[in-house]
């Protein structure tokens, strides 16, 4: 099995705007992704992502995941695509954002849906973001 350890979120998702990738699909039992509005969004919860370590429900190797039938944690990582296929970068200038409340990924998705064709959203989700308590 392939050691995720040492890769980045955008070389783990590998995702493209292309007419090929579905509008769902799921990584390595611990993350997945989908498409809004044009953009993509990756919810990931697996180990060694930016989660609340302590309440992963089996802390174990990074294959843990599909060793389970559930698996979970209270928060995410989360890396959005714009409507070109490139990873937006956020204020803290990472590709990703981390410790995500499920609240904060819900509010993502509604910015993404509601943002229209000629709008940049990257300053909303990341007011969204910010704000989390």
């Amino acid at each position: 099995m392939e050691d995720l350890k040492s890769k980045t979120a955008a070389q783990v998702m590998k995702w493209s705007n292309s007419e090929n990738d579905e509008a769902f699909q799921c990584n390595n039992n611990s993350n997945f992704q989908m498409d809004v509005n044009g953009f993509r969004i990756s919810i990931a919860f697996g180990p060694g992502m930016y989660v609340n370590d302590s309440n992963i429900r089996y802390k174990m190797n990074h294959n843990a995941p599909k060793q389970h039938q559930v698996w979970g944690t209270d928060s995410a990582e989360v890396m959005i695509w714009d409507r070109n296929g490139n990873p937006i970068t956020w204020d803290n200038g990472d590709q990703v954002v981390g410790w995500c409340k499920s609240d904060t990924v819900a509010r993502f998705i509604g910015c993404l849906i509601n943002c229209p064709q000629d709008e940049d959203p990257v300053w909303g989700l990341n007011q969204i973001y910010n704000a989390q308590v």
